[in-house]
């Protein structure tokens, strides 16, 4: 009678990490942190962050509209995705309203950091509810990770808030939630129907929050429209785009790899934000983020290596 391996189990329960997979979430996380150096030159022309937001679900909607009419796609969702659909949108709208109300009270350079402890959530809470352990290794790799990020952001702790390390938390949580629930989705839904919706259910929460908090600002759109030259308003369309093209990476990578891997190749986006701004905004690479920056490319290309659970 022939023997079993011994390690059958594990090779049945894990896979090498897909090539696709590692481009998407590269692309993805690269994408979310050119995002950020690009707002400013948006905010210098005449355009707000709430308004940016609105502009983004707008011209997300319209432009998977038209793509998935010209590609005769589907825009049927099964009746038992509608809930982690729904949910998707909501936490991605929440996102943006618990970052922006941090940012309030405590330095942009703490938030970030405080927002990206949500891969070690991630890493944390996806496998429990798949009912297995979560792994040491990946933790670890995601500790390094955080610990990059905090050495190259530099985070100042003298002007610590309650309210601010609060709505950071929830923003962290929020994005935790959104990558772990769509898992739920990218099996019966296409990338670009998943967007679709998304953003359609992000921009109808976002309108009466931007209408009540006064965020939305016209002269710079108006400005975009009537003038040849770069204004506020294409700043905005390529936040917009980015935003899309970092949105369907991000759903595809879950696709291939799972929320925790994915959460992981994310880590990227503040360095390439880091690396960016030395580019557009001529800011000077200090020796922290060199250090900080390097713990993360070496947690993610590691992570790159390492089997993944399916």
């Amino acid at each position: 009678m022939p023997s079993t391996p011994p390690n059958t189990d594990i090779a049945q329960s894990t896979k090498k990490v897909p090539l696709l997979g590692m481009v998407t979430g590269l692309v993805g996380g690269t994408s979310f942190g050119l995002i950020t150096p690009i707002s400013p030159l948006a905010n210098e022309a005449g355009i707000s962050p709430l308004t940016i937001t609105i502009i983004r679900f707008v011209l997300g909607t319209v432009l998977m509209a038209i793509i998935l009419g010209v590609a005769r796609g589907s825009f049927r969702v099964p009746r038992d995705k509608w809930l982690p659909l729904s949910l998707m949108g909501l936490l991605i709208f929440t996102v943006t309203v618990f970052y922006l109300s941090a940012v309030v009270y405590i330095p942009v350079s703490l938030a970030a950091i405080l927002f990206y402890t949500y891969p070690i959530i991630v890493t944390i809470i996806d496998p429990l509810l798949q009912r297995r352990m979560p792994s040491l290794a990946q933790f670890a790799l995601s500790l390094l990770a955080f610990t990059g990020i905090a050495i190259a952001m530099g985070p100042s702790i003298n002007d610590l808030d309650w309210r601010g390390i609060g709505f950071v938390a929830l923003a962290s949580l929020s994005i935790s939630g959104t990558l772990i629930i769509s898992r739920k989705v990218v099996s019966d839904v296409t990338n670009l129907t998943i967007v679709f919706y998304v953003n359609i259910i992000a921009l109808l929460l976002s309108v009466p929050y931007l209408w009540i908090s006064n965020g939305f600002v016209m002269s710079g759109i108006i400005d975009g429209m009537l003038v040849g030259s770069m204004s506020g308003f294409h700043f905005a369309a390529i936040i917009a785009g980015l935003y899309l093209l970092a949105t369907l990476a991000q759903i595809n990578t879950v696709r291939f790899v799972g929320p925790s891997r994915t959460a992981m190749f994310f880590n990227i986006e503040p360095v390439v934000t880091i690396l960016a701004a030395v580019v557009i905004l001529s800011e000077t690479l200090t020796t922290p983020q060199f250090t900080g920056s390097l713990c993360v490319l070496s947690a993610v290309v590691i992570s790159c290596y390492r089997p993944v659970r399916v």
